[in-house]
């Protein structure tokens, strides 16, 4: 049963965009989920609870923890979520940058992205696993026009020329593809 992780920070929690999360991963079972960008664990949360509901699935949570130079989180305050859930067994936590982690190859199941996503990193990601499913955070009009795209520069989702459906367009939103 999915309880909402109303106390952890993510721009996901203004609207519990995590039950589409959780929604997803109940839908489709996957075996093996990649959640990358976690910040606090608000995402991995979802997708566990989902998991342990599934009665099957594992997720790898990446993130660069403290060494991403923005907005980061901390390593032991996504276990200390974990485990507030009791959601340990689910999930195991691997420090990775995502620009490494594409260079290689990886099998999986569903992947849900949020690093801060722009047109070029969700086309990048679909360029190299097109038939995989994938849901992302953003995709929507609010969320291309929040002011670090706009200060960046950066290439809006929606000019993207990857085909993905808005699962959730409450601010983030929550998109996706092969799903």
């Amino acid at each position: 049963m999915y309880n909402s992780p109303q106390h952890i920070a993510s721009s996901y929690n203004i609207n519990d965009v995590g039950e589409s999360i959780y929604n997803v991963v109940r839908n489709l079972k996957p075996k093996k989920i990649i959640d990358f960008g976690i910040l606090y664990g608000y995402s991995t949360v979802c997708l566990a609870q989902a998991v342990r509901d599934n009665g099957i699935g594992h997720i790898y949570a990446l993130d660069l923890f403290e060494d991403y130079q923005y907005r980061h989180s901390i390593k032991n305050i996504v276990e200390h979520n974990l485990q507030y859930y009791d959601l340990t067994q689910y999930v195991t936590l691997i420090k990775k940058d995502f620009k490494d982690w594409l260079a290689e190859e990886e099998d999986f199941d569903l992947l849900h992205l949020d690093v801060s996503n722009t047109g070029d990193v969700i086309n990048s990601l679909y360029e190299k696993y097109p038939k995989e499913s994938v849901i992302f955070e953003g995709g929507t009009v609010e969320r291309d026009n929040v002011k670090w795209m706009i200060e960046y520069n950066a290439t809006p989702i929606k000019h993207s020329i990857t085909p993905y459906k808005i699962i959730n367009n409450n601010f983030p939103g929550l998109s996706g593809y092969n799903i």
